[in-house]
């Protein structure tokens, strides 16, 4: 029963981030945005990526003694967050007005970092228990605190901001949204065909330059938005 309700979530799992990764690409790449097209594509990857979140999430309960799925989930909350509050950041267009969920999430990615972060420096300590998933606890970890401090500065009003700040917000998170997704797909791809001499650092890299790549990508396209609409 055990491994039917894993290989059926793993399916959702699968299905979901091929999802995520297409409609992710129709929002980033639309020209439109607000539009039609960028919107409806725009649902859909948030929903995907929400159904990965919950999947992983069911991966960890079925095997919480399992360091994979240990480190699935933090990578699972590093990949929802992003994509929560950049819908978040959507209906906060005239005022910062935070909920309560909001403050919640920002401090759970803040714990989930700070964990990660523990995990990170047991490993270096212990390579033969944690092996190369030490350097990745302490990269992710940094992404979660990052996150974790912007947007809690910005919801205890440490922050100023200017009218269209919720359009860049939005952009920013969804875009570290997508390159969550991007490197999902690289991480269970790209190593299938690498040579079997292939060193540690390869394997790494597929899980560090998919968000390196997507992050300077949109990072070009929200340059490109702003200077259209003249956002400073």
């Amino acid at each position: 029963m055990e491994k039917i309700l894993f290989n059926s979530s793993l399916f959702i799992h699968v299905i979901a981030g091929i999802l995520s990764l297409v409609a992710g690409g129709i929002a980033m790449g639309s020209r439109k945005k607000g539009g039609k097209l960028h919107n409806r594509s725009g649902v859909v990857f948030y929903y995907s990526m929400m159904v990965i979140f919950i999947t992983t999430l069911f991966f960890f309960i079925i095997y919480p003694e399992v360091l994979k799925y240990q480190f699935f989930l933090s990578i699972g909350i590093v990949s929802f967050y992003p994509n929560f509050a950049g819908k978040r950041i959507l209906c906060m267009k005239k005022a910062i007005d935070p909920k309560w969920f909001d403050f919640l999430a920002a401090f759970s990615i803040g714990i989930s970092g700070i964990c990660m972060l523990a995990y990170g420096f047991y490993g270096l300590l212990h390579p033969e228990i944690v092996g190369g998933f030490a350097y990745l606890f302490l990269v992710f970890a940094v992404v979660s605190l990052l996150n974790a401090y912007t947007d809690l500065k910005l919801y205890f009003g440490k922050v100023i901001v200017n009218k269209q700040h919720w359009i860049m917000g939005h952009a920013g998170k969804m875009t570290g949204a997508y390159a969550a997704a991007f490197t999902a797909f690289c991480v269970n791809i790209v190593p299938r065909y690498l040579p079997a001499n292939t060193p540690q650092i390869g394997y790494l890299a597929t899980w560090i330059l998919p968000g390196i790549i997507i992050g300077v990508l949109g990072n070009r396209i929200k340059k490109q938005f702003a200077a259209k609409k003249k956002i400073a």
